[in-house]
């Protein structure tokens, strides 16, 4: 990816969490990027149209109650955040899809997303995301994240 278009998506993705989960991010190297726990939540949703693809969110699995409350505007211990954690991250990976796809081919272009899938993954699975042409690094709040797209013609 050229850094003009690297820019744009780090610019989306950081506009997306200060405006829905009110955390505030900065895009990081990846070499800087370190493992922060064993378990982590990846948000993915793929996408058909003029061009086809997928993004990938992938976040600690402590920081999903945060981003729930933040998105419900509930406090983090409330019970409901838990309940609600895969949700709020749904709706995260879905709203950053269709900016990226708005700011980065054609506010004229029509494109079809999946529906947003989450599941979990381990530190081992984190690294090999990290090391994947397309995936950026991210501190949120403190939390590393991993954002991956990838675009074909």
């Amino acid at each position: 990816m050229d850094a003009e278009r690297i820019e744009l998506i780090e610019n989306v993705f950081c506009d997306v969490f200060e405006n829905l989960a009110f955390m505030f991010g900065e895009p990081i190297s990846k070499d800087g990027l370190e493992v922060n726990g064993n378990e982590h939540t990846q948000a993915h949703i793929s996408f058909d149209g003029a061009r086809t693809g997928e993004i990938m969110l992938i976040v600690s699995d402590d920081m999903c109650p945060e981003i729930a409350a933040n998105v419900l505007g509930v406090d983090p211990d409330d019970e409901q955040v838990n309940e609600l954690a895969g949700d709020a991250l749904r709706e995260m990976i879905n709203i950053i899809c269709g900016r990226l796809l708005t700011d980065l081919e054609s506010k004229n272009l029509v494109f079809d997303l999946s529906v947003p899938e989450i599941k979990n993954i381990n530190s081992q699975e984190w690294s090999v995301w990290l090391k994947k042409e397309g995936s950026l690094g991210f501190i949120v709040d403190e939390y590393p994240v991993i954002l991956y797209l990838h675009m074909e013609d």
